[in-house]
């Protein structure tokens, strides 16, 4: 794809189109290609215009800058501009034929259009000098004797790529000017200097060789073959509708071959075979760059090295995606192979010599693109910092562009790449991030069942503040009439005879009078929420004192209590009278899930912050939905049971700071968990910040116990 008219270099990115997928970074022979946060960069210094990275993005978004604007002004001042048509034509326009595509350049403005193959047979008579001269075909003049290869300049990828990067070998390179540049300069030499010619090419390179100062005014302009195709749709124009019409110029002869692999070979001749020890042809991306650093390090001991960036011209960036390269190649033989068969060759010799005195030979600069050399140091730190340390984390993917991750930390070193620019690190740092997720969503969902639990409890609490108060005024206002029936009965149970058939009713109401008073005294006890009067308490020892108040009891005759308690247990602030009332209430009621009949296991657990007690029974278990209701008052399963036991229990240890778990299976039985917090330095505190009860407020308490005894005996 063109670039925008008036671009600073040869390569561009459309940044909206980048999506840094290295991909042009892995193509790019000289790497002059830097990712970068918003998209990859060129580093035009370094740019060797293979065009690579054009050719093979899949997203488009690298473009060339094109010289079409020129091309169109010479085209409309109508002056004389003849078009040269690269070898690779045939392959490219296989719409239409050759000379119907004559007639299309004509018609959008060319004078003339030549056969560019000419430029490749008067190199090849160039270099069928030079080879002689230097002896290439002779075996050595001593035995063993290896001379520096001579490697062939046709292609300016090769040459560029050499001047930037391996000038040691710029000598090894043929002095001798490419087809292109030899074209442009008999074009001259024919028409005259007014004339101008422009080159139409398959590859991107000869846009800047055009403008190398070595080979300078040569030619005028350069265009691709995709920006032939603009031309022709600017004009509106049907090649394969159109007349044919002959080229101009004189005519080529085994030049016609040289744009594929190997073809400038064969177009020296048959002294100049591939098959012989000192002749050898290296074409393709990969195979020829390989190559020139194998000349530049002595391994390669072939006396002429026949170097294309590409397989063959016809492979070019802008050569068409029609067909294969292979099917490419077929074409141009087969119309080479046409061609020839209408002359003669001692003819086209001939013509061929008419043009020996256009100069042919070059020099070459030495544009040497050298960066600093990163210290073993720099290298080691930069795998460290992307977790590439050989010999076990360097995988070598070339994900990121790069042959190997130590080439990648030289670049990052050299400025040439970014070190998090690396897939493997990428992904692990993704699943680093990942975990941090998933663990701060793992908190967020602690926090909000924490929260759940918090509102959970500061609903029951007001539930049971609610109810207390409720209680409270109820037992208040039954508690009177309450004391009245039970005195009067007492004093008719009194009153009757041993044989009286009355007593044993009064016998009832006296017992439900005294069990109505236990359910009142109940509500008092869940109401008032008596003031916790806290001490130093070893647990252990509660526990054993709980356990002397059951063990007597007949219940408990046929119930096995295990102890498990842990020794040297941390103390607790508590109120011991209430914490006692707690586990009494649970241990009674593990004696009544059992009947009478079973084992009660008590483990202690001590830590530094809590400490808890676990009371195991043998029972049938609790249903699942009773055990959310086992806390709320006047909940009872029990047929004279008042449904307070637990919720006394529960608010006692809430008082405490503590709480109380249930873990039940039916058939397995019932573990009730009670959790209380290590004792804390109090010392600081005041006495109600310690739970300690003022002595005015216990003299008043009694004093109001005993005025109220005293008027129920009255009554």
């Amino acid at each position: 794809m063109p670039q925008e008219e008036g671009a600073s270099h040869g390569v561009d990115v459309i940044r909206p189109k980048c999506r840094r997928c290295s991909y042009c970074i892995q193509t790019c022979p000289a790497k002059a290609i830097k990712l970068e946060k918003d998209g990859v960069r060129i580093i035009a210094g370094r740019c060797v215009l293979c065009g690579s990275c054009i050719k093979d993005c899949p997203h488009q978004a690298l473009v060339y800058a094109d010289g079409l604007a020129e091309v169109r002004r010479f085209l409309s001042d109508h002056g004389n501009t003849i078009a040269c048509l690269d070898p690779a034509f045939p392959a490219a326009f296989t719409t239409e034929s050759p000379r119907q595509l004559v007639t299309a350049l004509k018609r959008v403005g060319f004078s003339e259009v030549w056969e560019g193959a000419l430029g490749a047979d008067l190199v090849g008579w160039a270099y069928r000098r030079l080879l002689t001269l230097e002896g290439v075909c002779r075996e050595p003049s001593r035995p063993g004797q290896v001379d520096r290869p001579i490697i062939s300049s046709v292609c300016p990828v090769i040459v560029s790529y050499a001047q930037k990067f391996l000038p040691s070998i710029i000598p090894c390179l043929a002095p001798i000017v490419s087809p292109m540049v030899a074209i442009g300069r008999a074009a001259r030499l024919l028409r005259g200097p007014t004339w101008r010619v422009v080159y139409l090419t398959p590859c991107l390179a000869q846009t800047g060789e055009r403008a190398a100062p070595e080979v300078a005014g040569a030619v005028d302009e350069v265009i691709t073959f995709e920006d032939v195709r603009r031309l022709i749709g600017e004009a509106s124009l049907v090649p394969n509708s159109l007349d044919e019409t002959d080229f101009d110029g004189p005519r080529p002869y085994l030049g016609r071959v040289a744009s594929v692999g190997g073809g400038f070979s064969r177009s020296l001749g048959s002294p100049y075979d591939v098959l012989m020890d000192h002749m050898s042809v290296i074409y393709g991306r990969r195979r020829s760059v390989g190559a020139l650093h194998q000349i530049a390090s002595g391994l390669i001991q072939t006396r002429f090295v026949d170097l294309v960036y590409c397989d063959g011209c016809v492979d070019g960036p802008f050569g068409g995606d029609e067909l294969s390269v292979v099917g490419r190649r077929g074409i141009v033989a087969r119309y080479t192979e046409t061609e020839m068969q209408s002359q003669h060759p001692a003819s086209a010799v001939r013509e061929l010599d008419s043009y020996r005195d256009v100069f042919l030979g070059r020099r070459f600069l030495n544009m040497e693109e050298k960066l600093p050399e990163p210290t073993e140091r720099e290298i080691e730190a930069i795998l460290r910092k992307i977790d590439k340390v050989p010999p076990l984390r360097n995988i070598d993917c070339r994900a990121c562009g790069y042959a190997s991750c130590r080439d990648k930390a030289i670049a990052v070193a050299q400025g040439m790449a970014e070190a998090e620019a690396c897939l493997p690190y990428l992904l692990q740092q993704s699943e680093k991030i990942y975990q941090q997720l998933e663990k701060s969503h793992r908190e967020l969902q602690g926090a909000h069942q924490a929260l759940e639990q918090t509102q959970s409890q500061l609903i029951r609490t007001e539930k049971f503040a609610s109810l207390g108060q409720l209680a409270a005024g109820v037992a208040h206002e039954i508690n009177n009439p309450l004391g009245t029936i039970t005195i009067y009965a007492h004093l008719v149970l009194k009153s009757l005879e041993a044989d009286d058939p009355r007593r044993e009713d009064m016998e009832v109401i006296v017992k439900e009078a005294s069990r109505a008073k236990q359910i009142v005294q109940g509500l008092l006890s869940f109401a008032r929420e008596a003031k916790l009067r806290p001490a130093p308490t070893d647990i252990n020892e509660l526990l054993e004192d709980v356990l002397g108040l059951v063990a007597n009891q007949s219940a408990f005759h046929n119930i096995k209590i295990r102890k498990i308690f842990a020794p040297r247990m941390p103390a607790v602030t508590a109120d011991s009278a209430q914490l006692k009332q707690v586990f009494l209430n649970i241990i009674l009621n593990a004696a009544e899930a059992m009947e009478g009949r079973g084992t009660i296991t008590i483990v202690t657990v001590g830590g530094k912050r809590k400490i808890s007690v676990k009371i195991k029974d043998t029972g049938p278990g609790i249903p699942p939905e009773i055990v959310e209701k086992l806390f709320s008052p006047f909940f009872t399963t029990k047929e004279k049971g008042t449904g307070l036991g637990l919720a006394i229990s529960y608010g006692i240890t809430e008082r405490h700071s503590g709480k109380i778990d249930v873990k039940t299976k039916l058939g397995e039985g019932s573990t009730f968990i009670v959790t209380l917090p290590v004792t804390e330095e109090r010392e600081g505190l005041s006495d109600e910040g310690r739970g300690v009860v003022p002595k005015s407020e216990i003299s008043t308490d009694r004093e109001r116990r005993d005025g109220e005894k005293k008027e129920n005996i009255a009554r």
